[in-house]
């Protein structure tokens, strides 16, 4: 579990207990639905890492939604997380992180491919 995960759930865990012992039971179960969302959002289970020499390992889980192979043999993947996928990522391979560039979102579906 991601440590964001445990801030919220129990802290509408801990609203859904107040708020069902100072009102009526079944106003807590909207809190108690909500912390199991987060719970569930914010799981991180293990994986199993082959041991094949020159795996790739997918950096999360989704949906594929692009591939893009550029001039100089670049390679990016688009890779669209639900709220119901783990929010996890991972390093699909071992290296050195070289550049790091910003591009600034259009608030669009991000699973179309054209942003």
């Amino acid at each position: 579990m991601v440590r964001d995960g445990y801030y919220y759930g129990l802290t509408f865990i801990a609203a859904g207990i107040l708020l069902g012992w100072l009102t009526r039971p079944a106003w807590a179960i909207i809190p108690f639905l909500l912390a199991a969302f987060f719970l569930q959002f914010f799981r991180d289970p293990e994986r199993v890492i082959p041991a094949d020499p020159g795996a790739v390992v997918s950096p999360g889980d989704g949906k594929v939604t692009d591939v893009v192979v550029g001039n100089d043999k670049r390679l990016r993947i688009s890779i669209f997380l639900n709220v119901f996928n783990v929010h996890v990522n991972r390093s699909p391979i071992s290296g050195v992180l070289r550049e790091v560039k910003y591009v600034r979102g259009k608030f669009v579906n991000a699973e179309h491919r054209d942003r």
